[in-house]
């Protein structure tokens, strides 16, 4: 039996069915119309007017939450004052959640949990303006960054969305930074620890599905740590191991497959050898020679840099 003797069979088959069973020719229609999917280009275009129109309404409602705070603020007390800022910003975080609850609402939730996450720490600073006595006002950074990380942190145990995460990094960060400066904790410490620490926390969520989140990290990460050790070992023997530092996030980018990392060292490398020939020759008869050594060992490293990203991080991903 051909193809055509099959189609010719099955379409006698539908109708002997439909006319046994009083079907129209609508309501098949309608439900062969209803089982097929629609195009997968129809389907990422929707998404994306979704999640585009999402996030505008969220910048709108925000923009009209700050108008609104703005104009009102010297006629306000101080109740009305917190109420506004820390009140919304509590009404924006369980709007959050109840939209991560149902799918419908699920594009409204990430822009509802940014809104929380800036208004409720500003309703907190605010609070401890209105309502504090005085002190250092660290002590009320510390309190308000360690709060919204905790709640940002059980919300993210809850849920397991990208965005919570990325919010707990924000605010952890704020929250060892403060906590470093108010022990007094030199600058070049700071950075080296934060940077670490990022960088880790960056290596560890790219293992799971939120990975998206990772590359702004990368970068805030391994620049930080990269500042600090550079501040650590300028003017001193062991000023050339930045070099080295620098190569080792090179080979952890591949090991990583992070384009960010290897953007960052390739940058410190040409960073760090243009400050070096500017030290160290600069005076000299053969500052133009080495000028354009400088440019064709930037060419160098960028194309090498392309054949790394093509190869080994680009390719393995």
């Amino acid at each position: 039996m051909t193809e055509i003797d099959r189609r010719a069979r099955a379409l006698e088959d539908i109708v002997m069915l439909a006319r046994d069973h009083g079907l129209t020719s609508a309501e098949i229609a309608a439900a062969v119309g209803a089982s097929m999917p629609p195009p997968a280009g129809a389907n990422r275009a929707r998404s994306v007017v979704v999640r585009v129109l999402g996030f505008l309404g969220g910048t709108f409602i925000f923009a009209g939450i700050g108008v609104f705070i703005a104009i009102q603020w010297s006629g306000m007390n101080s109740l009305a004052r917190v109420t506004a800022t820390l009140g919304s910003g509590v009404a924006a975080f369980v709007l959050a959640l109840l939209a991560y609850r149902d799918e419908r609402y699920d594009k409204a939730a990430a822009p509802l949990v940014l809104i929380a996450s800036a208004l409720e720490p500003i309703g907190m600073m605010v609070a401890f303006q209105e309502f504090g006595s005085g002190g250092d006002w660290r002590v009320a950074a510390l309190i308000t960054s360690g709060t919204v990380t905790a709640q940002l942190g059980a919300t993210f145990q809850w849920i397991r969305r990208s965005t919570p995460l990325f919010m707990v990094l924000v605010f952890a960060s704020l929250f060892w930074a403060t906590a470093l400066d108010l022990i007094d904790v030199d600058g070049k410490t700071m950075a080296l620890v934060l940077g670490g620490s990022l960088l880790l926390a960056a290596a560890g969520i790219d293992r799971t599905p939120h990975r998206d989140i990772t590359p702004p990290w990368y970068f805030v990460g391994a620049a930080s740590l990269l500042y600090g050790f550079f501040d650590l070992v300028e003017h001193t023997p062991f000023e050339l191991a930045f070099l080295a530092a620098a190569a080792a996030f090179v080979y952890t980018s591949v090991v990583v497959h992070s384009r960010t990392l290897l953007f960052v060292a390739t940058l410190a490398i040409l960073a760090y050898t243009g400050w070096f020939t500017g030290q160290y020759f600069a005076d000299s008869i053969g500052w133009p020679l080495a000028l354009i050594v400088f440019g064709l060992f930037m060419i160098g490293l960028s194309t090498l840099a392309f054949r790394i990203d093509r190869d080994y991080v680009r390719g393995a991903a």
